[in-house]
């Protein structure tokens, strides 16, 4: 009798002991899906772009386009300043007039506004605008210069141009300078200076503000 007792609490053992492991079991698969479960959640997440950053997708294009724009505007101002200086290659039969009669081919409006203002105030005609300030000379035989754009945009652009006489050695090669501006009717030069004189406008508003007197 004590043995059947025996056997039976040893059989009621081995019942719990596969209980415990079944439940031990579940347990693990549960937690084991939870934890996957999380897994699968933060894996967009991590992927997803953070709050309040832009995407730069689009930035190679943008940077690339840039350098783009600017070489066409430095390409179309050098051009407008060669062409401009492609009247000077001969003095026999030319009638060029940058200051004067193809003004609006050359200046902006409001530099030839100034050069209206500036010969008002002169009694005799003469003032200190005496001189071509684009060959930066009185007389010329054959100018050859060389035009390079320092910067440019959509709106402005900084230029200089080194010049000389190719059949006048005596004469010492000049350097101007441009602060150009881009109109209706194309490239302009608002401003510019030369060896001597650095701003064209400077010269003509102080003549304007204190006339010479005769």
């Amino acid at each position: 009798m004590f043995a059947a007792k025996l056997d039976a609490i040893g059989k009621q053992g081995s019942q719990m002991l596969r209980t415990y492991k079944v439940l031990a079991a579940l347990a693990l698969t549960g937690a084991a899906a939870i934890i996957l479960a999380g897994c699968q959640k933060a894996a967009p997440n991590a992927a997803a772009e953070p709050s309040g950053v832009v995407s730069n997708t689009a930035a190679p294009t943008n940077a690339a386009a840039s350098p783009a724009a600017a070489s066409t505007d430095a390409a179309d101002a050098k051009a407008f300043l060669d062409g401009v200086y492609a009247h000077y290659k001969s003095s026999k039969n030319n009638n060029y007039q940058p200051f004067d009669g193809n003004a609006k081919e050359v200046l902006d409006a409001d530099t030839i506004a100034l050069l209206k203002a500036d010969k008002k105030v002169l009694t005799d005609g003469v003032g200190a605008i005496d001189s071509d300030w684009l060959c930066d000379c009185q007389d010329y035989n054959s100018i050859v210069a060389t035009v390079t754009v320092q910067s440019a945009t959509p709106t402005g652009a900084k230029a200089t141009a080194d010049l000389h006489d190719t059949e006048d050695k005596t004469d010492p090669p000049g350097h101007d300078t441009f602060d150009l501006v881009k109109t209706a009717d194309g490239w302009r030069i608002h401003d510019m200076g030369t060896r001597d004189q650095p701003s064209l406008r400077k010269v003509l508003q102080d003549e304007i503000a204190h006339p010479p007197k005769d």
